[in-house]
């Protein structure tokens, strides 16, 4: 309830403590948060879209890149400092790119390069053969004689007096020189001539055009363009800008200065804003020196002369037989290239032949390849592992049409697990007969056919020991003996021979019976020990339910006796088992019984110097 308004502070409640605070409404949390999702949803999209940019490496440097040129360039318009700062950085990119890469560089300057550096050549070349043209028409005519002469009067180089005799003229320096300051900008020498100081040369033609107006003319104010020193002659020809120098030896043509003219003018016109403005930095007139160069002239006095045919032969003999000598030299590479590439083919050729027989001797089963020494003309020698059974190398290469005396084998024994090498291993040491076939697949013999039974157990006994092989399967291996001495025992046991009551003689009918079947016993006797079996025979004599118990297990008894005795009689050594078993298994229990007063007979089979073993089941 609230306050009256007429209350003093007394009346007001006290303030609660942080324990009497009530405690926040999650409902009511969560009703200002989504009201809050309501009225800034976009404005908060757009914040974390600002902050994953403002934290992401990538968007930040996709951000700089966008605007990094645009920045470049408005920095450089202000002032030098991007510059100083940025050359020690491309400085070292360049002499590393240049330490790392540089036939690169070299690809790159040669365009630029190249012309100047072939035309520098051409000049020189040319000006060697004027000057050996010269020579040559000199040094053979009256006149060179006598300039030899003077030669060796005067203790000058005859060139020099060749120069002095048949110079017209030659430019031999021109200069290009700043008006207000005299410095030179840029300038070019004869190749034939001697070079001096060019800031020495303008030094001094600035100096001489003081002195000339100071005392020559009187106060006015007068450019020098001419000045004469014995038979060199300097022209000069004057812009308020700049001036031209030349240094000539002679007498120039006329139109000479109409040259010097253009070539000024030209070049007040092409550097008039760095002219202006010049502080005395003259790298940027250095691409003033091919126009310059145009000035270099000179002019003999025999240059239209023609050569006498003499000279004409001689220079025509000297260039055949530089044509001649390149010729053949070239030939003789052409050839040197040809026979290297034949010995690189055969040598090739050779090698691929050799690799081929090592591949050939690496496909053999049982023959294992660990090194090949490449010997460079002597035979490879080849280490190898060789398992017994295996071709001899040298016999596979030979059977190949290979050369194997080109190699040298170093042979290990080993054993190898081979599927071809356990199968001819087996095959050795079993030496199957004719109607066995043998086939050996992941580790185990599988023969089939007809075979003895005594071989059939000596070949898997050999077979089982043998490295590679882990069974020997003989289920398809049958012994022709065997079937018949299944017969005989199925015969033996199925034979019923019955007795009289109360007699251990058979009946009469069954007499000749039992003589069949001691035979039987006796020939199957014989055909076991040929097959290197023993018969063992058990011998199970029955009785009728008539008489007391223990008189039908003495005539039962008595009953199995009668073919032990046939069989002893007839020389039998086989093991005998008796058993008199009374009427405990007669056939009827109810009184006398004429079937089942017999004898029942089992045979076993053994190894003949092994425990009884019932190998055949009939």
């Amino acid at each position: 309830m609230a306050p009256h308004p007429d209350a003093g502070e007394s009346s007001l409640p006290a303030p609660a403590s942080a324990d009497d605070a009530p405690l926040p409404d999650p409902h009511e949390d969560q009703e200002i948060e989504r009201l809050r999702s309501l009225l800034f949803n976009r404005e908060l999209l757009l914040l974390d879209q600002l902050r994953a940019r403002m934290t992401s490496p990538e968007s930040r440097a996709e951000d700089v890149g966008s605007v990094l040129a645009e920045a470049l360039i408005l920095r450089a318009r202000e002032d030098d400092r991007l510059k100083m700062a940025m050359e020690p950085l491309v400085d070292r990119i360049v002499k590393d790119a240049l330490h790392d890469n540089p036939h690169e560089f070299s690809e790159s300057l040669f365009p630029l390069m190249g012309p100047s550096i072939r035309r520098s050549i051409a000049e020189s070349f040319h000006a060697m053969l004027e000057n050996f043209s010269k020579s040559m028409e000199m040094s053979f005519s009256w006149k060179g004689l006598r300039w030899r002469l003077e030669s060796l009067r005067t203790g000058k180089p005859f060139s020099e007096i060749v120069l002095l005799h048949t110079l017209i003229y030659r430019v031999d320096a021109i200069y290009f020189i700043h008006s207000a300051t005299g410095i030179n900008l840029s300038h070019v020498v004869h190749e034939g001539a001697q070079s001096s100081d060019s800031d020495m040369v303008s030094a001094m033609l600035t100096a001489i055009q003081d002195f000339v107006n100071d005392c020559l003319v009187d106060g006015r104010k007068e450019d020098l363009d001419f000045l004469r020193q014995g038979e060199y002659s300097l022209l000069v020809e004057r812009r308020p800008a700049a001036y031209l120098a030349c240094v000539v030896r002679g007498e120039p043509p006329p139109d000479f200065r109409g040259q010097m003219r253009s070539c000024l003018e030209y070049l007040v016109m092409e550097y008039a804003k760095p002219l202006a403005h010049f502080k005395g930095d003259t790298s940027t007139f250095a691409a003033a020196r091919p126009r310059l160069e145009k000035l270099l002239s000179s002019r003999f006095a025999d240059e239209d002369k023609p050569l006498p045919f003499w000279t004409k032969a001689l220079l025509a003999g000297l260039l055949a037989a530089c044509v001649s000598a390149a010729g053949y030299g070239v030939y003789r590479h052409r050839a040197n290239v040809a026979r290297t590439a034949e010995a690189e083919e055969r040598r090739l050729s050779f090698r691929a032949d050799m690799l081929s027989s090592v591949d050939l001797l690496r496909r053999e089963p049982g023959l294992l390849i660990i090194h090949v020494e490449d010997g460079a003309g002597t035979p490879w020698e080849i280490f190898c592992l060789k398992d017994s059974l295996a071709a001899n190398p040298a016999d596979m290469l030979k059977e190949h049409g290979r050369d194997a005396s080109l190699f040298k084998f170093t042979q290990i024994p080993f054993i190898s697990y081979d599927p071809d090498m356990v199968s001819r291993r087996v095959h050795a040491s079993i030496l199957p007969p004719e109607n066995v076939s043998m086939r050996f697949e992941d580790g185990t013999v599988y023969l089939s056919g007809t075979a003895p039974m005594d071989w059939t157990l000596e070949a898997r006994r050999k077979a089982m020991v043998l490295p590679g092989v882990k069974d020997v399967d003989i289920r398809d291996l049958s012994d022709p003996r065997t079937a018949k001495l299944a017969a005989m025992m199925r015969e033996v046991e199925g034979a019923g021979v019955e007795f009289p009551a109360g007699k251990d003689t058979p009946v009469p009918e069954d007499l000749p019976k039992l003589t069949r079947l001691v035979d039987t016993l006796a020939d199957m006797e014989r055909l076991a020990a040929e097959m290197g079996m023993a018969v063992n025979l058990t011998i199970y004599g029955h009785a009728d339910a008539t008489g007391t118990v223990a008189r039908n297990y003495e005539i039962s008894q008595a009953r199995a006796k009668v073919i032990a005795a046939m069989l002893y009689a007839r020389g039998s050594g086989m093991p005998l088992a008796l058993y008199g078993l009374g009427a405990d298994y007669a056939r009827r229990s109810d009184g006398p019984d004429q079937s089942s007063r017999r004898i029942e007979l089992h045979v076993y089979l053994s190894p003949a110097a092994g425990p009884g073993l019932n190998f055949i089941n009939p």
